[in-house]
């Protein structure tokens, strides 16, 4: 790797499509990603041997086709640790380097976001989108009984998937009431609601129950299942499982790299604004030359446009009015002892301790919220809703304050073993090229 390639972080849609457009222009390119194989969370690759379950694999292969025609390099099973004040990044794992890039393209997809809720953090209790991940790896559902909980699309779709695997879900439990606006879904794109008939038909073949207008508002122990207590407006159901997967939206992921680089840094992508993979490609593409004309002399990189984005942008807003709900309410109500902060073991009544609007500092230094390993990216959101004066704010970008290199912990022997960049100018002491 020679100084002046473009690093890009995220092998999914929009880190490819960059790749692909920035190397047709003739930029040295190197795309990172942690995974084993390119992809995303979208077009995941399976395990050696396992089946895939991939939607549009022909717009993926198509994709990867092209990038295997050009001059792209590739470093797998490596992370992104960030940019340091010199510019300089870091790779850990496969690749362990330290390298000046001459511009760094973020494509980290989105990140998945879950309400804490009374016993969130029991063994057994993961992520849908963690559940997506287990099938499209394996290629086999979930082995067991396993409710799916929380609001968005998501929920459907992974439901589907473990119904065409041979495991459905044993209830899926949505907050919003996404069915009773009919005349809002009929202005979706004919894609979205295709995609949403094939799920439907799916769970209704099965018989899944899909309880509207419903949450989750406790999951206890019970020998070694979990029981899971949910609030309908029909009253109070129960349902006993061995596992739960939770979702409450995805946000994106741009958190950790500031804007004032010497060097441009483009996050693409749900990494930059969450629209869904349609518009993930499409945003790549864009990005790529784009990024391509500004390190050929052109002017600084604006915010990535294409007619697909602003489409999917709108169809975007019109699904947050269709699942919309008042669920975020019910954080204020969660009993004292409700784990907000997993990394540190923080609760409710840690954050109230804090008095009734804690600056920053005092909840990162006083309460530890935001001080472990995902620096605030999972429990900000909530603290940050809980200690508002508004009851249901927007979710706000960094609402612990931004966070810094590294972007998460890393091992002393990572940065000790670390190649330098063979072709990198040596810094001054001021930590300026010579």
């Amino acid at each position: 790797m020679t100084e002046g390639a473009i690093l890009v972080v995220g092998a999914g849609l929009a880190g490819v499509g960059a790749a692909v457009e920035l190397a047709r222009a003739g930029q040295k390119v190197l795309v990172v990603d942690r995974a084993p194989r390119a992809g995303g969370a979208i077009h995941r690759q399976p395990l050696p041997g396992r089946a895939a379950i991939s939607s549009d694999a022909a717009r993926w292969d198509g994709l990867m086709a092209e990038a295997q025609a050009l001059p792209i390099a590739w470093a797998f099973e490596t992370r992104f640790s960030g940019l340091d004040h010199n510019d300089t990044a870091l790779l850990t794992g496969a690749r362990n380097q330290l390298l000046r890039p001459a511009a760094l393209v973020l494509a980290l997809g989105a990140r998945e976001a879950v309400r804490p809720r009374t016993g969130w953090t029991l063994p057994g209790v993961t992520t849908a989108g963690a559940v997506q991940i287990e099938l499209k790896t394996l290629g086999v559902a979930p082995q067991g009984r396993l409710v799916l909980a929380g609001s968005g699309p998501l929920l459907l779709a992974v439901a589907a998937q473990m119904t065409r695997l041979g495991n459905p879900p044993v209830a899926v439990i949505e907050s919003g009431a996404p069915f009773a606006h009919p005349w809002l879904s009929l202005g979706l794109p004919l894609g979205y609601l295709r995609e949403a008939a094939g799920y439907l038909t799916t769970l209704l073949r099965a018989r899944v129950p899909i309880l509207t207008r419903a949450e989750v508002l406790a999951i206890r122990p019970e020998g070694a299942a979990l029981s899971v207590e949910v609030a309908t407006p029909n009253g109070p159901r129960r349902f006993t499982v061995d596992r739960v997967g939770l979702h409450d939206g995805i946000r994106k992921n741009d958190a950790g790299v500031t804007a004032n680089r010497n060097i441009p840094v483009l996050p693409l992508g749900d990494c930059a604004e969450v629209l869904g993979a349609r518009a993930a490609l499409a945003a790549g593409r864009a990005g790529g030359k784009a990024l391509a004309r500004v390190l050929a002399g052109g002017t600084a990189c604006g915010p990535v446009t294409a007619p697909a984005l602003a489409r999917e942008r709108a169809a975007q807003q019109r699904l947050a009015r269709i699942y919309a709900h008042d669920g975020m309410i019910r954080l204020h109500d969660l009993p004292g002892d409700t784990v907000l902060c997993r990394c540190e073991g923080r609760t409710l009544d840690d954050l109230r301790a804090l008095g009734t609007a804690p600056r920053v500092r005092e909840l990162r230094l006083m309460g530890r919220f935001g001080m472990g390993a995902c620096q605030g990216r999972f429990c900000g959101e909530w603290v940050a809703r809980i200690t508002a004066a508004d009851p249901n704010p927007p979710p706000p970008d960094s609402p612990l304050g931004q966070p810094r290199w590294p972007l998460a912990p890393l091992a002393i022997a990572d940065l000790i073993a670390a190649t330098p960049d063979p072709d990198a100018a040596p810094l001054t002491a001021k930590g300026t090229p010579a």
